[in-house]
């Protein structure tokens, strides 16, 4: 594992995993809070009652939970995460029968080709470089089984100016050490699209929520 990886998964597990949920609520509340956000992302988002869907990248599960919500019946939902320390609270807080979350650097799963019908990623890309992320696309392409679904839940660049200075201010783009701030601007610089269109993926289409702030982004295997 890179250096970088080493250090992002020592921070995630021993420091950032113990206020996470604190701060999702803080970026979140403009929004109508956490869930509503989450709730409402998720609303463009049809499940069959027989989907198998693994939420890659996790963190500490809340949209896994509010995926299980959704659904409503006892499809298995899997959820994944490289943090120990995120995958720990995630088990925690969880009270689903029907919700299983494992440990695994979402690079290389452990999941056999063509296992799951939808894989969501929510809000996680931008915290990785491009070589990281391409990376994710193309396991997410080999255990997808044709003609499922990639969906991605993710930060945008709002057209306003006041918005954009706005979501700066909130979410700490200014704090001279936000790691996440070059990888932020070289996703947007990159964009989903061509970076799925890159991993193989097909009939790609965005959705922009919330003025521009988030963007859903689906594809097809």
């Amino acid at each position: 594992m890179p250096s970088s990886r080493i250090f992002y998964k020592w921070f995630y597990d021993n420091i950032h995993s113990h206020y996470y949920n604190l701060l999702m609520k803080w970026c979140f509340f403009p929004f109508g809070g956490e869930y509503n956000l989450r709730s409402k992302l998720l609303s463009e988002i049809y499940f069959n009652k027989d989907d198998k869907i693994l939420d890659m990248c996790c963190g500490t599960g809340n949209t896994t939970f509010v995926i299980a919500e959704k659904i409503n019946n006892n499809t298995l939902i899997k959820g994944i995460n490289l943090s120990d320390g995120q995958i720990r609270i995630a088990n925690k807080n969880n009270h689903y029968s029907n919700v299983e979350f494992k440990v695994m650097d979402a690079t290389k799963t452990i999941y056999l080709n063509e296992e799951f019908d939808k894989i969501i990623i929510p809000h996680a890309l931008h915290e990785m470089n491009r070589n990281i992320r391409i990376m994710i696309l193309k396991e997410t392409m080999r255990i997808l089984k044709k003609g499922g679904t990639i969906i991605i839940l993710e930060m945008d660049n709002p057209p306003n100016i006041f918005m954009r200075v706005l979501i700066g201010f909130l979410w700490f783009y200014w704090l001279p050490f936000n790691f996440e701030t070059p990888t932020r601007r070289d996703m947007l610089k990159h964009g989903l699209i061509e970076e799925l269109k890159e991993a193989g993926f097909i009939n790609i289409s965005k959705t922009n929520m919330f003025k521009g702030v988030f963007q859903i982004v689906q594809g097809y295997k």
